[in-house]
């Protein structure tokens, strides 16, 4: 069997069972961009039209234009802004072309870090040039074979809204009706783009919001299939535990049960519908062993951390200090900052349908891990790589967590057992109890300053699992069995616990960047904001003290630091500006906060009163630098719901007892709600640089803003979350 990490080696190498002639029966033309070499950079040039690896465009004989996704849709937008860029070139609208999900092939790897998936906010980045290209090649294939029916040059044929038209004004010929002639073109390598993008810098209407909100869109939860079987799982509470026992007799004497199948650390029973699973699987009399996690983690982080934090060891990550990295002079300032466990918490839970027959597996999953799903499907069926094939739907909310394959194991395990299409489906229990968290992170931060009170040195020790335990490319562990298992990789690329601290925007002279990596026995992995989140609620808590010790205004403080950056004073003078900073009324606190992540830079500004141990934050605002802005309506409701995403992440928290996630539903894990969400006004400073990531830059410093907003209004500093570690709440 050929494995996705042999493929990775082999760049260029054809997909086995994808052939031109089959793809020339169904008579399109498809595009195809080139596989990206081993180290990961883009190609300049397209692939020849040996239609050997997937496609971006099709084009039917009836004219019908497909526009391919490489990326999954989990409400970002992505999918939009890239089938765009390519209706642009192709001199199409965006509404008049049909826009479907990619199969996993290696042409769809994100070039930076040559692995397929959907997250990092890096889809527009990283695809949207690629788009372009792929759809210009696309309209001179067409035109050339236009070119060649009529005899007329290339250069004289006009394009109009899917036709092509001859130079005499009178005549005039489909994409569709030279599709095949198309396909049989060479590829151009350098396209010429279009001079001005249509699309770009306008608010698009989204192809998905329409059958989203009637009812039409199909997400993992919807899929149907002939004779399809539904399933319900249940897991060991604690982490590491097994299932020793189960009543199988009162299990299938349940109406509708068709079996119960056993699966790594649980059972998942199999029945016509799903509340008949979930019923028997509530009468299944399920005993566990006593094995496994004896963490404990409560309203402070356990005490491992504490110790670890005094001992390390400790990775260096960054020194700009002298050798040996003992920076000068005692600290004036030093804190230690504590961030819980977080669960994702996807508003459909996990999900996944499989069906397994005639040789090949067919999976319909919201996934935002395709390279990884399709590994982990080989390895469980052991079927070649090219008899598997994932359908991705749409995702009702990723976060990160639907990059890992765990539940797409699960229902493979079970569709093998029972030989029928099943669909295995979550409790909302199950979800929030068996997730992959973000880490628990201890963080202490410490500053040497000059007389001015500004800093000269800065010192960081972070104390943290890792969090690409379960989602690192697996193609750099040939020995790896299994997929779905975690391993850490070399500690000098696992940089995410220390995002945020390596690339701070402030001109400080010294610093230092270390971090011990927890080995902990709970699953962690990454979480909306990825490390930066963490790490920019600790930083800029700490900067907001630093202004506070030399007496300095916070926004003024900031801008001293920011002389070499120009990008991140911009958006801070910008917030400042929208947020009326400084112009609060008495008993209302402002505090502001910056950052720098995902290609693009945020400021926020917070404004908070309290009463009693009540806070109400009335106004959030946000600036931003994202780069070249492709569509602001996108990324202004990007920012607007990372602004909320960020808001939950100050008041909720998941803990642990003797291995087990105490929060199992919103009851105890309870996201903001719409009455304490305050106005949130958005605002995009001018740039022609590089498009950046919208889609996890919001949240990043909103905790921090808030948390100096609640300072100014009434000198408790939070260096603790959630809130309700300060005995304060959301009103």
């Amino acid at each position: 069997m050929q494995s996705v990490a042999q493929l990775v080696d082999q760049p260029g190498a054809p997909v086995p069972g994808l052939t031109r002639r089959a793809v020339l029966q169904g008579g399109a033309l498809l595009l195809s961009a080139a596989i990206f070499p081993k180290d990961g950079t883009a190609t300049t040039s397209v692939a020849t039209p040996s239609l050997s690896i997937s496609a971006w465009v099709k084009i039917g004989r009836d004219n019908a234009v497909t526009l391919v996704a490489s990326q999954s849709e989990m409400g970002q937008g992505a999918t939009t802004t890239l089938a765009a860029a390519l209706a642009d070139e192709l001199y199409l609208q965006l509404d008049g072309v049909k826009i479907e999900f990619s199969p996993f092939h290696p042409a769809y790897r994100d070039p930076v870090y040559n692995w397929m998936f959907t997250g990092n906010s890096q889809s527009t980045s990283s695809f949207y040039d690629i788009m372009r290209r792929m759809g210009a090649a696309a309209r001179e294939m067409l035109i050339s074979a236009a070119a060649s029916r009529w005899g007329a040059a290339a250069a004289d044929i006009k394009i109009d809204n899917g036709r092509l038209l001859h130079p005499d004004g009178r005549r005039s010929l489909t994409y569709g009706q030279v599709a095949d002639d198309a396909a049989r073109l060479p590829v151009p390598e350098k396209p010429t783009l279009r001079p001005q993008a249509p699309s770009a810098g306008r608010a698009l209407r989204r192809w998905d919001i329409p059958a989203k909100v009637d009812g039409r869109a199909e997400f993992g939860i919807d899929v149907k299939l002939p004779q399809m079987l539904t399933a319900a799982v249940r897991c060991a509470p604690r982490f590491g535990a097994r299932l020793t026992s189960y009543n199988a007799g009162s299990v299938k004497s349940k109406p509708g049960v068709v079996a119960a199948v056993e699966v790594p650390g649980g059972l998942a029973v199999v029945a016509k519908t799903y509340w008949q699973a979930r019923r028997a699987l509530d009468h299944a009399q399920l005993v566990w062993s006593e094995e496994g996690s004896e963490f404990t983690s409560t309203d402070a982080l356990a005490g491992i951390y504490s110790e670890r934090l005094a001992t390390g060891p400790y990775f260096i990550h960054r020194s700009s200090t002298p050798a040996g990295g003992v920076i000068v002079g005692a600290a004036d300032l030093e804190a230690t900052y504590q961030l819980p466990f977080q669960a994702h918490a996807t508003m459909e839970p996990m999900n996944c349908t499989a069906w397994i027959s005639g040789g090949r597996c067919e999976i319909w999953a919201p996934t935002q891990g395709v390279e990884l799903a399709q590994t982990v499907a080989a390895q469980v069926t052991s079927l070649p790589i090219d008899r598997i094939t994932i359908h991705r739907t749409l995702l009702g909310g990723g976060f990160g967590r639907r990059l890992v394959a765990d539940f797409i194991k699960q229902t493979l395990l079970v569709a093998m057992a029972v030989q029928r299409p099943v669909k295995l489906i979550w409790s909302r229990e199950e979800d929030m109890t068996h997730d992959f968290y973000r880490p628990g992170v201890l963080h202490k931060i410490s500053a040497v300053t000059n007389a001015a009170g500004m800093p000269t040195s800065i010192v960081h020790r972070v104390v943290s699992p890792s969090h690409m335990l379960y989602i690192f490319p697996r193609g750099m562990f040939p020995q790896m069995k299994d997929w779905t298992d975690p391993i850490a990789p070399p500690e000098e690329i696992d940089t995410m616990s220390v995002e945020g601290l390596l690339e701070i925007p402030y001109s400080i002279p010294n610093q230092r960047v270390e971090q011990h990596r927890l080995d902990l026995d709970v699953p962690v992995s990454v979480w909306r904001t990825t490390g930066h989140g963490l790490n920019n609620f600790v930083i800029e808590s700490f900067v907001d003290e630093l202004a506070v010790a030399a007496k300095k205004d916070p926004v003024a403080y900031r801008r001293a630091l920011l002389h070499a950056d120009s990008r991140s004073l911009n958006v801070l003078n910008l917030v400042a500006e929208k947020s009326d900073w400084g112009q609060s009324a008495n008993g209302t606190g402002q505090g502001v906060a910056l950052a720098r992540a995902f290609g693009g830079y945020i400021a926020a500004a917070a404004e908070v009163t309290l009463q009693g141990s009540k806070v109400k934050v009335r106004r959030l605002t946000l600036a931003a630098d994202c780069g070249r802005l492709l569509d602001p309506g996108i990324a202004t409701s990007n920012i607007e719901g990372g602004a909320v995403w960020g808001l939950s992440a100050i008041k909720t928290q998941v803990t642990f007892d003797r291995g087990r996630a105490v929060q199992s539903n919103f009851d105890a894990f309870e996201p903001l709600h719409l009455w304490e969400t305050p106005s949130i006004d958005v605002h995009f400073v001018p740039s022609d640089d590089k498009p950046g990531g919208t889609g996890e830059l919001g949240p990043v410093p909103v905790p921090a803003a808030v948390c100096n907003a609640i300072h100014a209004a009434t000198g408790r500093r939070l260096r603790s979350l959630p809130l309700s570690r300060s005995g304060l709440s959301f009103a």
